[in-house]
């Protein structure tokens, strides 16, 4: 039975994570169209969150990374910034090939 309750915490968890990822999302890109640049930092954490959340997202951010370069420099960013579990979701979703390489 504790067992039970212990996997309704993480759903529930999981869910919180992936409404609060997506009003961060609405709420960036809503805020793109304002004259601060708030909207993109924000919308990168809004689609972090939802794929730390949702495991299954997680390959579709590999792919947005490898296709737009500046999507990938603004995830490396807000992850820097952002707490652990956004960070790990960094790693995991970082491109298998880099061009800059570092340097």
């Amino acid at each position: 039975m504790a067992r039970h309750s212990f996997s309704m915490r993480v759903i529930a968890a999981r869910i919180a994570a992936s409404i609060i990822g997506l009003v961060l999302f609405v709420y960036g890109l809503i805020a793109a169209f304002s004259p601060l640049p708030a909207g993109a930092p924000l919308v990168i954490l809004g689609v972090l969150m939802i794929a730390a959340a949702n495991p299954a997202a997680r390959p579709y951010i590999r792919k947005m990374r490898r296709r737009w370069r500046w999507f990938d420099r603004l995830v490396r960013i807000v992850a820097k910034r952002g707490p652990a579990s956004v960070k790990s979701v960094e790693e995991e979703t970082a491109p298998e090939q880099r061009a800059e390489g570092g340097a």
